[in-house]
């Protein structure tokens, strides 16, 4: 490890002493992208690969542990004057609901302390203090404390950099401590070895027993999409690009519905979380929550994909990416998981727009994967089916992006991020709605997922469509003359029969069936699985006679 100034070890010390941990060695501050290569490689942490990147394995959990994220619910706490009953919607496992889930606080004290004793065990330790969001009212400070140096050059590349001046006076608004080799007991109740647990009112996260980046990303998440949308500050689990007109788009989705890589058409902005702040100054409506990218690379292929392809090299942290004995890295062997992940930098992608802002959206694109092969690669909706989509959040949950998941399985997850979207639903729906009366924001749905009849051989929408899909609806080159839509009288939604770029026959889901009558039979099928889903929730009459029913 390069030798530095003792002095910067020692102001790096009272960093995590202030968190009770009692380093046994060096702690450093933002260290380079050299030292933590070098640091990740003599630990055994990870390898470099032949393209440059970091990589690193993280089994068993190949995605998020998602029943092993917490709450702690304390009585004691409140936030606008309002207690966290009051405010969270507490996931019940006892009906299979695993997110949002609340835990005691002793539960949380017995698991960080055991986090603080291995930290302060385990060597050098890396302090990256960075930040979360880019508006005033938006920014929140985050310190990540660990022991691991790839996890650090993930959290340098995820969230924004600051500049040394903000570093000198900089106070975390969050801190993070990360400790994947502590794993929790049976006892503890954390279903599993994993845990992520986040206390509101200490302004702390503690993760252990997994090594899987995206939890490090997603805890910040969480806590943003709890304290801004309670100062009338919409967030979303979306990106957002702007077209070359200087219109910009929203792309909702849940992972594995193409949400980076559509995000990257035109100038890309955001890939995975943006704040929108209704009100705020025309030109800033939307900003990135983060400071770069977490792309899925299953399939990936520079042809489709160049922006997140190019984007990967020394610098980049890579996960659970098959590498075959001659070095090479092979994306399209998903043997391992199909879940393999890379985390850069948003500035690696050439055409991102620096400052991470754009204007007011004139359309916001749901993104669905649909496994019954019946919804239409594009289709206009109303705004009270807007909202309906928005509450529902369906898709077909991917292969690897969560332990467990090894096909295509239908899923709804409102807000298309339940698991990070800890708010009672009000809190949310109120907001778009806002931001659809107040910018005149129409609301797409976009299937990026199969077409026709299930078999082996049946092939996803190709993703060059969807681009073209993406491209046309957020630059308003989409005729939206009545005459060029067919309503869909079970899903209840225009669907364009011509699209700039996109061959007419593949718009119309019907044509990928040999047989209608099937077709009409899983069109019904599944808007009965929207509607066992979808009364579970309390939502208005109009926006429940907008959403999927059976003809």
């Amino acid at each position: 490890m390069p030798a530095k100034d003792a002095s910067l070890f020692q102001d790096a010390r009272n960093l995590v002493t202030t968190a009770g941990i009692t380093p046994s060695a060096h702690v450093y501050r933002n260290p380079s992208v050299d030292t933590l290569y070098q640091a990740a490689v003599q630990r055994e942490q990870a390898q470099v690969l032949k393209n440059g990147a970091l990589l690193q394995h993280t089994a068993p959990y190949f995605g998020r542990a998602a029943k092993s994220s917490f709450y702690v619910n304390d009585p004691e706490a409140r936030f606008n004057g309002k207690s966290l009953d009051e405010l969270i919607n507490w996931g019940n496992p006892a009906e299979g609901e695993f997110d949002n889930l609340p835990i005691a606080p002793a539960v949380f004290d017995k698991l960080k302390a055991r986090v603080v004793e291995h930290l302060s065990a385990d060597g050098d330790l890396y302090v990256i203090d960075g930040v979360s969001s880019r508006t005033p009212q938006s920014v929140l400070n985050v310190r990540v404390v660990t022991s691991r140096a790839p996890g650090a050059l993930f959290a340098t590349n995820l969230f924004m950099r600051p500049t040394d001046d903000q570093l000198s006076g900089f106070e975390p608004g969050w801190t993070i401590l990360h400790a994947p080799d502590v794993k929790a007991d049976a006892e503890d109740g954390t279903n599993g070895d994993a845990f992520i647990i986040t206390n509101l009112a200490q302004k702390t996260t503690i993760i252990g027993g997994t090594k899987y980046h995206g939890q490090i990303k997603k805890s910040i998440f969480a806590v943003q999409n709890f304290r801004l949308p309670l100062k009338g500050i919409l967030t979303m689990h979306a990106g957002a690009s702007e077209g070359t007109n200087g219109a910009s788009a929203i792309h909702a989705g849940l992972s594995g519905t193409g949400k980076t890589t559509l995000s990257n058409t035109g100038y890309p902005v955001a890939d995975d979380q943006i704040v929108v702040d209704i009100h705020g100054p025309a030109h800033a409506v939307i900003s990135n929550m983060e400071g770069g990218q977490y792309a899925k690379t299953d399939g990936l292929r520079r042809d489709k994909e160049p922006e997140t392809y190019d984007a990967i090299g020394f610098g980049t942290t890579a996960e659970n990416i098959f590498v075959g004995e001659n070095g090479e890295v092979d994306y399209d062997n998903d043997s391992l998981t199909a879940n393999g992940r890379v985390g850069y930098p948003l500035d690696f992608v050439d055409t991102a727009k620096p400052s991470g802002m754009t204007g007011a959206p004139k359309n916001i694109t749901f993104l669905t994967a649909d496994g019954y092969g019946v919804l239409p690669p594009v289709a206009r909706l109303s705004v009270e089916g807007g909202m309906y989509h928005f509450a529902a959040g369906f898709t077909s949950k991917m292969p690897g992006t969560e332990k467990g998941i090894t096909e295509p399985m239908p899923t709804f997850s409102a807000f298309f991020g339940k698991p990070f979207m800890p708010l009672k639903p009000v809190y949310y729906m109120e907001l778009l709605a806002d931001l659809v009366k107040t910018h005149g924001t129409e609301i797409w749905l976009v299937n990026t997922g199969w077409l026709g009849k299930a078999s082996s051989d049946r092939k996803r929408v190709d993703i060059l469509v969807s681009k073209a899909i993406i491209n046309a609806v957020r630059d308003g080159e989409i005729d939206m003359d009545e005459s060029n839509f067919w309503f869909d009288p079970v899903f209840k939604m225009h669907v364009p029969k011509s699209v700039p770029g996109v061959p007419a026959e593949v718009l119309d889901p019907r044509n990928a069936w040999d047989d209608l009558e099937e077709y009409k039979a899983n069109a019904n099928k599944l808007a009965e699985v929207f509607q066992a889903a979808m009364d579970k929730l309390d939502l208005p009459e109009d926006v429940v006679f907008a959403g999927p029913a059976p003809v």
